[in-house]
C-alpha cells in the first residue's frame, strides 16, 4: 500500500524536507503553542516510581516494534507488547508470492535524506530503485487507443508545474485540494499552446490522475485539505526504493535484532499475539493503567502503556476502549483527522505477456464507455487506476483500487475480482493475447477489523476543527501525589491541569515532574509531518521511547 499520495510516484511532488531525521519531544521542550497535557485529578492516588517499571506497547507494528526496542536500549526490561494479529508488522505484511514476495502493505522507502528507515539500512544492500515502472507508464483509453507519448507527458508536465507552484497558493486556499487542483487544471488546460490536445483526452487524463490522488483517502480529493497538505515533509532522494526479493519485513528483522536462533530478536518472549485490547482503564487511584484483552480473557496492570493501534481503529472504538473518556482535544483530533485505505491487486502468470521494455498502463475512460460500464457488474472496477510491473516479480502485475468500492473488493470472491481484471486488461490492451492468471491476492486493510483502513492525511474536517497529529500524539497524565510534588508559582489544585498556563520556563520544567505520562499515542497518524509513512511510525515509536525515558531521568 502506499503510504503517500502516489502523486509523488509520477509528478516528483516536491516538499519540504525535514531538518531532522526525526522530533523526540521532551516535557521540557514543549511551549504554550504546542501542548496542553491532560492531567486526571487523582489527588489523592499515591504513586511511587518503581525500580522496573512495567510498560506496555499495544500494537506489534513500525510503531510499536520501534517504541519496544529503543525502551529495550533505554534499561527498560519489564515490557510487553500486545498484539491482536497473529503477527508482527502492523501494516508492513510480506508474503509469499510468485517468484519470492509481494509487500501487501508498506512497500517503498520513501527518500533517503532524514528518513530514519533509509538510515538504518542504507549500508546494506537491501535497497533498490523501482526506476521507471510509475514513469514511464502507457495511459489507454477504454477504446484500446493508445495516448501518443507527447501528448502523455505534456499531460504530465502541467501537473508537475501546478504542483510545484502550488506551495505559495496552498497556504492561503479556501477549500480542498481536489477543488485546487481541478482549478488549475481547467486554467493549463485553457491555454493556446494547449489548444492541439484533445479535451477529452485532457479530462480522461484528469479524472484518472484524481483517482491516483484518491489513493490518499477512501473518499476523494475533495476531503484533502489543500491547506494542511502542506503539514508533510518529503524527504529528499529516490521517493520509491524497494526491498528487491526480500520485503519490508526484512526492516522489521533488523529492527529487532533477529537472527536464526531468534526470529524476533531483542523483543523473543516480549510480544503475546491474538490479543486484542479493548479497555483501558487510566483514572485508577494507584496511578496505574488496567488492560483488558479478548474481553477479560487476558488482564494486565502497568505503568505505562503506549497505544499504537491505526487511527481507523481509534476512530471505530475510542469511545469504548478509553476509561475514562478521552479528553475533548484528543476526541477532536481522532474524528478530524482523515483515514483511509487502498487495495491492492497483485496478478501471477504463467509466464509475461508483456514486452521487457513495457511498465503498466493507466486507463482512461471514455465518457461514453464510463455511463455503459456502470449499468453492468464491473461498474466497480471504474475505481482501478492502473496495472504496474513489480520489481523482482517478472510475472506478476499489481493493479490500484481506490474509493467508496475498495471494501467490496476486498470482500468479493477472489474469481469475482479476477474477472473484473481480466476484463479490464482484455479491453485496454485489446491488441494483445491476454491468458488466465495463475494465482490472485488482494490486500485486505479496511476489511480487518485490527485496521479498518491503510493510512491517515489531513482532512477538511481537521482543518474546520483545528486539529493536527500533535493533539493525537499528546499523552495522558497523571498528577503525582501531593507530597511527592515539587513547588510551582502557579497553582496545581485545579480539577485539570494545562502546563502551557504556567508563569516561566523553569516553573514549567519543575511542574512537569510532578506529571507522570500513563498513556502514551504513536504510529504514523501522530507524526506531523511523516505520517501515513513506516519512517513517520518509526519516528512516533522512538518519540514516546525517549518520553519515557525522559521521565525516569529528570
Amino acid at each position: 500500500m502506499c503510504f503517500r499520495s502516489i502523486i509523488n510516484k509520477y509528478f516528483h511532488k516536491k516538499k519540504k524536507s525535514a531538518d531532522k531525521a526525526f522530533d523526540i519531544p521532551s516535557y521540557d521542550s514543549y511551549s504554550s503553542e504546542e501542548s496542553s497535557l491532560v492531567v486526571a485529578n487523582n489527588s489523592s492516588m499515591t504513586i511511587s516510581i518503581p525500580e522496573e517499571p512495567r510498560i506496555i506497547v499495544i500494537g506489534a507494528g513500525a510503531a510499536g516494534l520501534a517504541c519496544a526496542t529503543k525502551l529495550l536500549e533505554f534499561g527498560f526490561q519489564n515490557l510487553l507488547i500486545l498484539e491482536a494479529e497473529n503477527r508482527i508488522g502492523g501494516r508492513i505484511y510480506t508474503q509469499s508470492f510468485a517468484d519470492n514476495v509481494i509487500d501487501l502493505g508498506a512497500q517503498w522507502v520513501h527518500g533517503e535524506v532524514n528518513n530514519i528507515v533509509y538510515e538504518m539500512v542504507q549500508d546494506h544492500e537491501w535497497l533498490d530503485s523501482t526506476g521507471e515502472i510509475y514513469k514511464s507508464f502507457e495511459c489507454i483509453r477504454s477504446n484500446g487507443e493508445v495516448v501518443p507519448v507527447k501528448i502523455r507527458d505534456r499531460l504530465k508536465e502541467i501537473f508537475t508545474r501546478i504542483i510545484e507552484n502550488c506551495s505559495k497558493d496552498l497556504s492561503t486556499y479556501n477549500g480542498s485540494f481536489g477543488d485546487y487542483l481541478s482549478e488549475q487544471f481547467q486554467e493549463a488546460i485553457s491555454k493556446s499552446a494547449m489548444s492541439d490536445i484533445d479535451l477529452n483526452v485532457a479530462e480522461e487524463f484528469f479524472e484518472n490522475f484524481k483517482k491516483i490522488e484518491s489513493s490518499e483517502t477512501s473518499s476523494g480529493m475533495e476531503q484533502v485539505s489543500a491547506k494542511d497538505i502542506q503539514e508533510y515533509w518529503q524527504c529528499p532522494g529516490d521517493y520509491l526504493l524497494n526491498w528487491k526479493d526480500k520485503g519490508f519485513v526484512t526492516f522489521l528483522h533488523l529492527l529487532m535484532g533477529s537472527n536464526e536462533e531468534s526470529i524476533f530478536g531483542t523483543l523473543e518472549e516480549r510480544i503475546r499475539f491474538n490479543c486484542r485490547v479493548d479497555h483501558i482503564q487510566w483514572d485508577n487511584l494507584d496511578g496505574k493503567a488496567f488492560v483488558r484483552c479478548n474481553k477479560g480473557a487476558d488482564e494486565f496492570v502497568a505503568d505505562h502503556v503506549v497505544v499504537t493501534v491505526s487511527l481507523g481503529v481509534l476512530k471505530d472504538h475510542a469511545d469504548s476502549l478509553f476509561h475514562p473518556p478521552l479528553p475533548l482535544h484528543k476526541k477532536e483530533a481522532i474524528v478530524g483527522l482523515g483515514y483511509g485505505s487502498v487495495a491492492k491487486i497483485f496478478l501471477e502468470f504463467a509466464a509475461p505477456f508483456w514486452p521487457s521494455d513495457w511498465y503498466g498502463f493507466t486507463l482512461l475512460w471514455r465518457k461514453d464507455d464510463l455511463r455503459e460500464l456502470q449499468h453492468t457488474s464491473y461498474a466497480w472496477v471504474e475505481e482501478i487506476f492502473g496495472f504496474y510491473c513489480v520489481n523482482y516479480q517478472p510475472r506478476v502485475l499489481l493493479a490500484w483500487q481506490v474509493g467508496s468500492c475498495v471494501l467490496n473488493v476486498e470482500q468479493m470472491a477472489l474469481d469475482e475480482v479476477k474477472s473484473g481484471c481480466m476484463y479490464l486488461l482484455r479491453r485496454f490492451l485489446c491488441q494483445w493475447q491476454i491468458p488466465e492468471p495463475l494465482n490472485i491476492k488482494v490486500s485486505q486493510w479496511q476489511s480487518n477489523p485490527n485496521f479498518l483502513g491503510a493510512y491517515s492525511f489531513r482532512s477538511m474536517l481537521s482543518e474546520k476543527l483545528q486539529t493536527s497529529a500533535l493533539e493525537l500524539s499528546q499523552p495522558l497524565l497523571v498528577m503525582m501525589p501531593e507530597h511527592m510534588r515539587q513547588e510551582c508559582s502557579a497553582a496545581t489544585s485545579a480539577s485539570a491541569l494545562s502546563l502551557t498556563e504556567l508563569s516561566n520556563e523553569q516553573d514549567f520544567k519543575r511542574c512537569s515532574k510532578n506529571v507522570k505520562p500513563l498513556v502514551l499515542f504513536a504510529g504514523e497518524a501522530t507524526s506531523k509531518h511523516h505520517y501515513s509513512t513506516v519512517h513517520g511510525a518509526v519516528e512516533s515509536g522512538y518519540r514516546e521511547a525517549n518520553r519515557l525515558n525522559y521521565y525516569y531521568s529528570k
